[in-house]
C-alpha cells in the first residue's frame, strides 16, 4: 500500500513539474471585400483554430488601439439640476460652484485651506423663483482644468441671519460629469448619485445633534469616511451625519436651514470625490469564439457608418495562466 501511495505521489510531482506548453496561434484572416457601402456586411474568413478570438470593428468605442487607454483630454462638461424654496429672494443667500486641485481633507480645516476656483458664472441657468421645480443648468465647460490630474467640485451655500425671514432651502439632483473627445465619443465620469461620492463640510452653524429631533444647517449627506452604512449616529432608525441629519442615498440632495426665522449664518459645502477630468473607458472587443466553441471559420459584420476602419482580430491560445496571442488587422473602407 505504501508503494502504491509513493508511486502516485511521484507521478503527481513529475506531472506537476512538467512545463506547460502553449503554442502561438496559427491564425490568419481574409475578407471578401475591402470596400463597402454603408449598410453592407463584410465576411471575414479564418484559418487555424485558436482557443479564443476577439473582434474590434475599429468603430467609435471599438478600436483596438484604445484597448488600454484610460485617460485622454477632451471637453469635460458638468450638468446639474437645482431648485430653491422658502426665504426672501432679495436676501443675499447664495449657491456657488467651485473647483479645487489641492483639497487635502474633507473637514472644515481642509476645505478652508484649499484653493478654490469660483466657476459660478459659467452657469446662467439658476432658479429665479421659489419653487420645487428643478432647473437644469448649462453644460459647464471644465476644459481649463484638464492640466490637473485630480480635482474636486463643490457646491457652497452661504446664508445670512434674518430676524424676520427664513433662509433659502436648496436642492440639487442629477449631477453628471462627462468627458467628450474630439472624435465624438462621450464618457460618463459622474452619472449616478453613488458614483459622485458626495460628502458635506459644515463651516458655520453646526449645532450638536439632538437625538430627539432632526437638526438642520447642513447638506443631508455624510462626511469623509462616514456614510449611511457605517455612521454611528442613528436617529429614528436612520444613519445620520454629525448634524443629526439622515444621510441621503439618492437624489435629490437637500440643504435645509429649518423653517425658523433669525437662524445663525450658514456656510456649508457639498463636495464630490476627487476625479480626473480626462477619464475615459478602454475600448473593448467582442468575444466571438471561446475555447469550448467549435472551430470558427468565418464571421460577418455589418458596417452602418461611412469611414475607414482598422478591423482587428486577436487570437489567443491559453493554458492555465499562460497565454500566447497573435493580432491580425485589415483596413476596411465604408463609402456612403
Amino acid at each position: 500500500m505504501k508503494s502504491l501511495s509513493y508511486l502516485l505521489l511521484s507521478s503527481f510531482i513529475l506531472f506537476g513539474c512538467q512545463k506547460v506548453r502553449v503554442d502561438e496561434p496559427d491564425f490568419n484572416v481574409s475578407v471578401d471585400k475591402l470596400t463597402l457601402r454603408a449598410g453592407d456586411t463584410a465576411t471575414f474568413s479564418f484559418s487555424g483554430n485558436p482557443d479564443l478570438i476577439s473582434f474590434f470593428s475599429g468603430e467609435l468605442g471599438r478600436s483596438y488601439v484604445n484597448r488600454s487607454r484610460t485617460t485622454m483630454a477632451g471637453a469635460p462638461k458638468l450638468v446639474f439640476q437645482s431648485n430653491m424654496t422658502q426665504g426672501v429672494l432679495t436676501n443675499p443667500d447664495s449657491l456657488r460652484i467651485y473647483v479645487s486641485s489641492n483639497l487635502r481633507s474633507y473637514d472644515s480645516t481642509g476645505v478652508m485651506n484649499a484653493t478654490w476656483v469660483d466657476i459660478t458664472s459659467r452657469n446662467t441657468r439658476w432658479p429665479t423663483a421659489l419653487s420645487t421645480t428643478f432647473i437644469t443648468s448649462d453644460s459647464i465647460d471644465l476644459s481649463d482644468f484638464n492640466n490637473i490630474d485630480s480635482v474636486n467640485i463643490a457646491f457652497r451655500v452661504t446664508s445670512g441671519k434674518y430676524p424676520t425671514a427664513q433662509q433659502r432651502r436648496r436642492q440639487i439632483q442629477n449631477v453628471t460629469l462627462t468627458n467628450q473627445l474630439a472624435d465624438g465619443s462621450r464618457y460618463n465620469i459622474f452619472s449616478t448619485f453613488a458614483s459622485v461620492g458626495w460628502v458635506q463640510a459644515n463651516i458655520k452653524n453646526n449645532p450638536f445633534p439632538n437625538l430627539s429631533a432632526t437638526n438642520f444647517h447642513a447638506w443631508n449627506v455624510g462626511e469623509a469616511g462616514v456614510n449611511a452604512l457605517n455612521s454611528r449616529l442613528v436617529i429614528g432608525g436612520r444613519a445620520c451625519n454629525s448634524n443629526g441629519i439622515p444621510i441621503q442615498t439618492a437624489y435629490p440632495i437637500t440643504f435645509d436651514p429649518s423653517t425658523a426665522n433669525n437662524v445663525d449664518d450658514n456656510d456649508d459645502w457639498l463636495i464630490t470625490a476627487a476625479v480626473n477630468l480626462k477619464t475615459v473607458r478602454p475600448d473593448v472587443g467582442t468575444a466571438i469564439k471561446r475555447s469550448t466553441d467549435v472551430t470558427l471559420t468565418s464571421y460577418k459584420y455589418r458596417f452602418t457608418t461611412p469611414g475607414t476602419y482598422t478591423v482587428t482580430f486577436v487570437a489567443q491560445n491559453q493554458r492555465i495562466d499562460i497565454a500566447k496571442e497573435v493580432v491580425r488587422q485589415i483596413q476596411i473602407v465604408v463609402n456612403p
